[in-house]
């Protein structure tokens, strides 16, 4: 049994009602006929301006939902679902309001923007519907602050076998050992961890002096699991910055929708 997302919301619900909103608005473009051609200052293009505004402030009531916990006003998820359906049907809403008719100038600024938010948003929907997912995954059920308390107490197991030792030790040391710092950038500079040469270590671990042979290759196992641990921190700082990367779109190109579209009404009403 397939489970149920924001996408597939009881039974693509929303997706039916955009589905079916667009086919009657189209069949009502259709059979008008106004003089001079279909254009947004027809009844009918009024009547879709309106409804694509409505549409639009729809989509920004969104931001606010999702960060109102205590809201009985639906789901989140159902507002989601209705969020990304809706958005897509204006894609093709719009035109139908404008007669297919672009130029150069504020109302084609305001549509461009509006296409522009929701090809980021529908990018960002993907992107968590895939990899969020992945994130657990990757911690295997730990936190990323245990898996960062692990790692310190490796470094402080490993300066603890290190104290005393011979050049050789300190060597292999800092042949395999792995800076690591705190944070996402920190993470995402680190990109791919070089590869533990086998051969290299075996080597080293020959000029070690006999007696530290056995701290080495202890050494090694901790530097190896380290190894592993920044592995999976690494993956899931990739996946934490495709989650957050759209926003740096999808933020400013709704906030130029908002001010489009308010001079785009402006100019409607007042100007022409």
């Amino acid at each position: 049994m397939v489970q149920e997302n924001f996408i597939t919301y009881r039974n693509f619900k929303w997706l039916w009602f955009t589905l079916i909103a667009l086919v009657l608005c189209t069949v009502v473009y259709i059979v008008d006929t106004p003089v001079g051609g279909p254009n947004g200052g027809t009844t009918v293009g009024y009547t879709f301006g309106v409804i694509s505004t409505i549409g639009v402030i729809w989509l920004m009531a969104y931001g606010i939902r999702k960060r109102a916990y205590g809201s009985s006003l639906g789901t989140v998820e159902g507002w989601l679902a209705a969020h990304v359906w809706i958005g897509i049907g204006l894609l093709l809403l719009v035109p139908l309001h404008a007669g297919f008719s672009f130029g150069v100038n504020v109302h084609t600024l305001a549509y461009v923007s509006m296409v522009l938010t929701i090809v980021s948003g529908i990018w960002g929907a993907a992107n968590y519907a895939v990899l969020s997912g992945k994130i657990t995954a990757h911690r295997g059920g730990v936190k990323d602050l245990a898996l960062i308390e692990q790692i310190g107490a490796l470094n402080e197991q490993i300066e603890a076998l290190c104290v005393h030792k011979s050049e050789q030790f300190l060597a292999l040391l800092n042949r395999f050992d792995l800076p690591f710092k705190v944070g996402l950038r920190a993470l995402l500079k680190l990109t791919k961890l070089p590869v533990f040469d086998q051969q290299i270590a075996e080597a080293l671990l020959t000029e070690i002096p006999e007696s530290e042979r056995n701290d080495a290759v202890g050494m090694l196992g901790m530097l190896d699991y380290k190894r592993s641990i920044l592995s999976g921190l690494i993956e899931q700082a990739r996946i934490k910055a495709l989650l957050k990367i759209w926003l740096y779109v999808h933020v400013p190109v709704s906030v130029v929708l908002c001010v489009a579209l308010a001079v785009h009404i402006f100019a409607v009403f007042f100007l022409w």
